[in-house]
């Protein structure tokens, strides 16, 4: 991975970016120092060899300017290069122009003492930064102008030793070179994962700061549910029994102290269950009994009031989701309760049937119904309980139109 990369990969880092940076600079500024060394070794036999004064001034001349280009394009070029990587002709630009310099300096020092033909060096070790075949290429023309220009005017014996000598020096340059570029990328791979994982915790830091926000959210709305099907249901309950014991106070005080004792008594019920749910301490309604059982009370509740209220149960009861019977729980109270208040309703038909793969509630009265737009409009606890079916994958559909009545039907897998 490039450094323009690697910083890109991380811009909110900033302690990664200056270490990438950091590292950069780093190898930069000792590839360039070797680099200079290097030049200065090779060049430092021939201002002690008298032969090299001895050259006409336009020689010495030409092997200082291309020593300085060797130096310049040796380190200001391969940075250029290296931030070029993605040019196809950046390698061959860089490098035609290294090996045409060093075939100049081996031309024009072949007459006289001196090392230049370790300047070669750098320039394979360099050519790294791509691919085997390419180093391959590179240290095979380099090998190659020493043979040809520099070691021509050498005896043969000693030419051969020389080139053996520079080719070992060769292979463990690019052997070292190669475990020194392995351990950089290694070092920058683990300053890369290293940042990863410092952005994946902060995102996991940051997602269980939404899960818990959620949860809190979710909590919430689950005892607003809980506050509203228990405190709607025992309110309008108890109001059916203050208007009947109204109603029958004068003509039956008896039976009109029976409906007062029920208000009262399930205004301490409607109490007691709202403490609970506030405190989000509640225990189910189903705690102690089976589904069938505490809807057949409700059943049982709802003709106290005068309303012919129906059940029927169809199939065998399974064994569901504590959630998934809490939800019919709430929906047969809810729509009780709605059936009271606003559907000026005689009659209340309940059918709970259990299938294999599915249960399903349908709740139907006789009362006026409403119009399609007006389904859960205003109804803070047909939405909780759509809330709560959603919740379970489930569906949950109304049918109802004016003077036609209204029908809930909840279908809940199990």
């Amino acid at each position: 991975m490039s450094r323009q990369k690697e910083i890109q990969s991380h811009p909110d880092d900033p302690t990664i970016t200056a270490q990438i940076e950091s590292n950069e600079r780093f190898t930069g500024v000792s590839i360039n120092v070797v680099m200079i060394i290097m030049a200065l070794v090779a060049l430092l036999p021939l201002l002690f060899d008298s032969d090299f004064f001895g050259l006409p001034a336009w020689h010495i001349g030409a092997i200082l300017f291309l020593w300085l280009i060797y130096i310049i394009n040796g380190t200001l070029g391969m940075m250029l290069h290296e931030r070029h990587l993605d040019f196809a002709l950046a390698p061959i630009l860089y490098f035609g122009l290294q090996i045409a310099t060093m075939a100049g300096l081996l031309f024009l020092t072949s007459g006289v003492n001196g090392s230049m033909a370790i300047l070669i060096l750098p320039i394979a070790a360099q050519s790294l930064a791509h691919s085997w075949s390419f180093t391959a290429v590179v240290s095979t023309t380099l090998m190659g102008l020493l043979w040809i220009i520099y070691f021509p005017n050498q005896p043969w014996q000693e030419a051969i030793i020389n080139l053996l000598s520079i080719g070992a020096a060769m292979v463990f340059t690019l052997i070292f070179t190669n475990i020194a570029v392995r351990e950089s990328n290694t070092r920058s791979e683990v300053q890369r994962l290293a940042a990863d994982l410092h952005q994946a915790n902060h995102r996991l830091a940051e997602y269980a700061a939404q899960a818990e926000e959620l949860a809190t959210m979710r909590e919430r709305n689950r005892v607003a549910r809980e506050i509203h099907d228990n405190l709607g249901h025992y309110l309008t309950v108890v109001n059916v029994q203050i208007e009947a014991a109204k109603t029958i106070m004068d003509s039956n005080p008896n039976k009109a102290q029976d409906a007062l004792s029920k208000a009262q008594r399930l205004t301490q019920e409607g109490l007691t269950a709202v403490r609970q749910s506030v405190s989000a301490l509640r225990e189910s309604p189903l705690e102690n009994q089976t589904l069938s059982e505490a809807i057949s009370k409700l059943v049982a509740e709802s003709r106290e009031t005068g309303l012919v209220t129906e059940l029927t149960i169809e199939g065998n009861p399974t064994a569901s989701n504590p959630k998934t019977e809490l939800t019919l729980f709430r929906a047969v109270q809810e729509g009780l309760t709605n059936v009271r208040k606003h559907a000026r309703a005689s009659r209340i038909d309940i059918l709970l049937r259990y299938a294999p793969s599915q249960t399903v509630l349908s709740i139907k009265d006789n009362g006026m119904g409403t119009a399609v737009s007006d389904k859960t409009d205003g109804s803070f606890g047909l939405i909780g309980i759509q809330e709560r079916v959603q919740l379970l994958n489930g569906q949950m559909n109304i049918h109802t139109a004016p003077y036609e009545g209204f029908q809930l039907t909840i279908t809940l897998p199990q």
